[in-house]
């Protein structure tokens, strides 16, 4: 009767002993909503310590906005004060129009009202200061600009990695190609002059601008929005809500605006006023365009550019992306997977 008992208590302890704790799992993120929840408390080491130099790229970026935004204002006022708005009378008899060195004879049949107002473009083709310094403030962040959107669509594919469709690839290939043309065509018309040049040219250039620049802002609006559902700060919200408001505005504006401009540059350009409508919408359609782009400054805010004695992996061989996939060398480097195990001692 005694034995039985002591028998059941063994066989207890045997089982005891042979059952083993489970082991913890690392958890694969499904979303990357849940990979940055489990990546949290651990950034991945990007040896800053041990670079050569290390500066973020919005700095050279501000520098030449602030630039290209001061140019393009004193372009303006130094246009606007130097800008000559002939009598009605002396529109049809002809009068003399210095342009820098050079002057030429103008007259038109078009009247002034007493409401119109300056066009900016206009201004830049009748003032040579506002011209000269509307090519300094177009030309000089031609590259500056290109090489953003090109970190922006390269900072997004890292942030999605595989889970793009088609549409957003698309897009965001397109993006830097439609920004280059667009950025060359409003170069061109800049400094290709109706009075001193071709003036064909610039209104062909001015064209193709609208185009691509209806397009890329569109495109652009569209990853930027898909790219703004999984956001976590309110900056991001922030230049998304600004982004698609300019993009409406923008692609309003613009068509109407150069459809009167380029009709009206068929006649000879003796001043730069235009009625009020017209004027309004390209007020509003420089401002949106100006104030859209500069959201770019808020996407590429936490990108840096560095330079490593030897790799940027801080080992002693080049950094290739097969060592940290499933498998590879370094596979619990990557950052989820690394924080779960240090944390559950793995």
């Amino acid at each position: 009767m005694t034995s039985k008992p002591s028998t059941s208590y063994g066989h207890e302890m045997t089982n005891q002993k042979e059952r083993k704790p489970p082991q913890p799992q690392v958890k694969v993120p499904s979303n990357l909503r849940e990979s940055r929840q489990l990546k949290e408390g651990h950034v991945e080491d990007n040896n800053e310590d041990i670079a050569y130099f290390n500066i973020k790229v919005i700095y050279p970026a501000l520098f030449f906005t602030i630039l290209s935004l001061t140019a393009f204002t004193i372009a303006v006022c130094g246009s606007l004060y130097t800008d000559y708005k002939p009598p009605r009378w002396l529109l049809k008899r002809g009068f003399g129009v210095k342009y820098g060195s050079s002057i030429f004879h103008c007259n038109s049949t078009v009247k002034i009202r007493w409401n119109d107002m300056p066009s900016v473009l206009n201004m830049f083709e009748v003032n040579v200061v506002g011209n000269v310094l509307f090519r300094i403030a177009v030309c000089l962040p031609m590259v500056v600009r290109i090489f953003l959107v090109s970190v922006w669509r390269k900072v997004l594919y890292m942030e999605y990695e595989d889970g793009l469709n088609f549409l957003y690839k698309a897009c965001n290939d397109l993006i830097p190609i439609l920004t280059a043309v667009e950025v060359f065509a409003l170069a061109l018309f800049s400094i290709i002059t109706l009075h001193m040049d071709f003036p064909h040219v610039n209104r062909f250039c001015k064209v193709v601008f609208v185009i691509t620049a209806v397009t890329n802002v569109f495109m652009i609006s569209i990853v930027s929005f898909a790219h703004g559902r999984t956001a976590t700060k309110k900056i991001e919200t922030f230049a998304i809500a600004v982004k698609l408001v300019c993009c409406v505005s923008f692609c309003y504006t613009a068509p109407q605006f150069f459809q009167q401009h380029v009709g009206t540059l068929i006649y000879p350009l003796c001043h730069s006023y235009v009625p009020r409508a017209q004027a309004l919408t390209e007020y509003v359609m420089i401002a949106s365009y100006g104030l859209f782009h500069l959201t770019t400054l808020i996407d590429i805010r936490d990108v840096s550019f560095m330079c490593y004695p030897r790799t940027c992996s801080g080992e002693c061989e080049p950094l290739h992306p097969d060592n940290f996939q499933k498998g590879g060398k370094f596979e619990h480097c990557r950052a989820y997977e690394y924080n779960q195990r240090r944390i559950l001692n793995m």
